[in-house]
C-alpha cells in the first residue's frame, strides 16, 4: 500500500490512454500502490477490453472519451469527480503515431496528430489543475512524451514535433501551476518492448535500439510505469518541469560513432 499522504491517496488517478500497452502498465502500478484508477480509452471497445484487467488488479475502472474537445474534457472530469472525487493525479498517456515523410504530410495529418497528442494533454492538464486548486489538492501531472522529442529521424518529424510541444507545455504548466503545490513533469520512453510481437519491421527497429543503447536494453511498460509512479509521489515534490527519459541510454549519445585510431 502507498504511504499515508501520497498524492494518489487524496483522490483518484486518471490515466488517459490507459487502455493501451503502456497505459495499462501505469494503471496497474497505481492500483498496486492502493490508488483508485480511472483509465480512459479512445473507444468503447478499448475500454471494455481493459475493464476486466483493471478491476482484477484493484479499484480500477475504464471509460471511453474523445479528449480532443475541451467541453468533453470538462464533462468527463465532472463524471469522474461525481463518482470518485477530485482527481489527485493525472497521467497524460493518450497519443497516436504514424510514419510520414514531410513531403507527404497533409493538413489532415497535422491536425489529427496535434489534436491527439498535444491538444488532449493541454486541456486535460488545465482541467485537472483547476480542480486540484479548487480542492486544495497538491496533486501531480505526468505527461508521457517520447525520446523523439530529443532527436529527429526520417518519417517522424511531425510526431517528434508533437512530443517537443508536449515537452515545452510540461514546463509551462509547471511554472504556472507550481505555486499551488502541483508538480508537473514528463516521462519520455524510448522504443518500448512488446514481447511476443512478431512484426518484422518492429523487430528490426527493436534490434537497432537495443544494440545502440548504452545498456543494450529496450524500455518496458513496467519501467515507464515506475518512473511515472515516482514523479507522482511525495519523494518527487521538488521536481518540476523535468523529463525522465526511459530508453536504456539510447539518446545519451552514439555508440556507432567511428572511433579514431590511437
Amino acid at each position: 500500500m502507498a504511504e499515508v499522504g501520497e498524492p494518489w491517496t487524496l483522490g483518484p488517478v486518471v490515466v488517459t490512454g490507459g487502455t493501451g500497452h503502456i497505459g495499462l502498465a501505469i494503471a496497474r502500478a497505481f492500483l498496486k500502490a492502493g490508488a483508485t484508477v480511472v483509465a480512459i480509452g479512445s473507444t468503447e471497445a478499448r475500454a471494455e477490453a481493459a475493464a476486466p484487467a483493471l478491476a482484477a488488479a484493484g479499484n480500477g475502472h475504464a471509460l471511453a472519451a474523445d479528449l480532443g474537445d475541451p467541453e468533453t474534457v470538462h464533462c468527463v472530469f465532472d463524471g469522474i469527480a461525481a463518482r470518485f472525487g477530485t482527481p489527485a493525479v493525472l497521467v497524460n498517456g493518450a497519443g497516436i503515431n504514424f510514419n510520414r515523410m514531410i513531403r507527404d504530410i497533409s493538413a489532415e495529418d497535422f491536425d489529427r496528430l496535434f489534436r491527439a497528442n498535444v491538444k488532449t494533454m493541454l486541456f486535460a492538464s488545465r482541467e485537472a489543475c483547476n480542480r486540484m486548486i479548487k480542492g486544495t489538492i497538491r496533486g501531480r501531472i505526468v505527461n508521457i512524451t517520447s525520446g523523439n522529442y530529443r532527436y529527429a529521424r526520417p518519417d517522424a518529424a511531425l510526431y517528434s514535433a508533437t512530443k517537443a510541444a508536449m515537452e515545452m507545455l510540461t514546463r509551462g504548466l509547471a511554472l504556472e501551476y507550481g505555486e499551488h503545490g502541483i508538480a508537473i513533469n514528463a516521462v519520455a520512453p524510448g522504443l518500448v518492448d512488446r514481447p511476443g510481437f512478431t512484426d518484422p519491421a518492429f523487430l528490426k527497429v527493436a534490434d537497432y535500439y537495443r544494440n545502440q543503447s548504452a545498456n543494450h536494453v529496450l524500455a518496458t511498460p513496467d519501467a515507464v510505469a515506475s518512473a511515472v509512479l515516482y514523479l507522482s509521489s511525495n519523494a518527487a515534490a521538488a521536481i518540476a518541469g523535468e523529463t525522465i527519459v526511459v530508453d536504456g541510454g539510447f539518446s545519451a549519445g552514439r555508440l556507432d560513432f567511428p572511433r579514431r585510431s590511437s
